[in-house]
């Protein structure tokens, strides 16, 4: 509880930074696409000319993604509470995760779900969630391998999610350092996934535990608060109505 506090108010610390950064970027990159744009249609042709600037509309693009991650990561979208059947919001999850070319065939995702359980939560908010923490397990894994995901639910009007892959997994200082903002270990990446994940989770008086052994794989787990389903699912149509 001491270092999930610690992590909180580091975070929030690094998100104005991130927020305002973001802001002043932003801009001129709009104004920047928008040039190159303009000159690619309307200068005269030049294969060379033309390379140079799909590569500048390339990077503006990667640019603009970042600033977009880290407005996503400082002042997160008031989410639209609802009512989700979370077996059916984590199936379709990992139904759209196991369309990624880069995983077909190399990733399989084996699922068991208890159904029944209802949250109340914005229903992006859980997919972004879930596809970071998705990717993250995927990524960890070197050729193919397996990533199990199971929900159930737990004492105290809970549900727990659990993600285990058989990847790499982490050293302790690794584990320490992955909800730092811009940390990451891979060759690409912006190092903010884990840290959206932590800030959104965050609102739902979450957290995400992780627990890891180098070339033994990684557990990632948190809670949600279950609620009532909504009164049209315990609805039975009469013969009459149906």
């Amino acid at each position: 509880m001491e270092e999930h506090i610690k992590r909180v108010e580091k975070m929030a610390y690094m998100g104005e930074i991130a927020a305002n950064l973001a802001h002043e970027i932003k801009n001129p990159l709009a104004s920047l696409a928008g040039s190159i744009q303009l000159l690619r249609e309307e200068v005269k042709y030049d294969p060379d000319h033309d390379k140079l600037m799909r590569i500048v509309l390339r990077e503006t693009d990667r640019l603009s993604s970042l600033a977009s991650n880290f407005l996503l990561f400082a002042r997160l979208p008031t989410g639209k509470l609802e009512k989700i059947a979370l077996d059916r919001a984590l199936s379709e999850t990992v139904e759209l995760f196991e369309k990624d070319n880069t995983f077909i065939g190399r990733i399989n995702v084996d699922h068991e779900l208890s159904s029944g359980i209802w949250v109340l939560m914005d229903s992006m908010h859980l997919r972004q969630v879930m596809l970071n923490l998705l990717l993250n397990a995927a990524e960890a894994i070197e050729s193919k391998g397996t990533i199990k995901l199971k929900m159930y639910p737990v004492k105290d009007n809970f549900a727990e999610i659990t993600i285990v892959d058989n990847g790499c997994g982490m050293s302790d200082d690794i584990i320490n350092s992955i909800f730092d903002p811009f940390f990451t270990t891979k060759s690409s990446g912006t190092g903010l996934g884990l840290s959206i994940v932590h800030n959104m989770l965050k609102t739902y008086d979450s957290r995400l535990d992780v627990e890891s052994k180098v070339d033994q794989g990684t557990r990632l787990c948190f809670k949600l608060k279950r609620t009532e389903p909504p009164l049209s699912a315990n609805l039975t149509l009469t013969p009459e109505h149906k």
